[in-house]
């Protein structure tokens, strides 16, 4: 299993295309929030994504491509992966 952040923008998408988008990310495992390690739950920035897989990064991209191809305008998605062995952050404590 391996850590993977990635970001996801739809063009010409609405509230709902959005939300669509959301859903279908965290059927995957990626979450719009991350644990930090005192335990606190924190919003990622929008559009961006965290989880946990153990497909492949190629096989991940794909399955985020083809639940976010159907949702943007022509031109789009623009998507970009990383696999990430360890991340730093700093994001406000809502």
């Amino acid at each position: 299993m391996a850590d993977f952040m990635a970001r996801v923008e739809l063009l010409k998408a609405n509230w709902e295309d959005y939300s669509d988008l959301h859903e279908d990310m965290e059927a995957l495992g990626l979450k719009r929030t991350v644990v930090f390690s005192d335990g606190s739950i924190r919003k990622l920035p929008i559009g961006t994504y965290f989880g946990t897989s153990s497909i492949s990064i190629a096989d991940l991209r794909e399955k985020i491509r083809n639940i976010a191809t159907p949702l943007s305008a022509p031109g789009g998605p623009w998507i970009f992966l990383s696999q990430s062995e360890t991340w730093s952050a700093w994001l406000p404590v809502d």
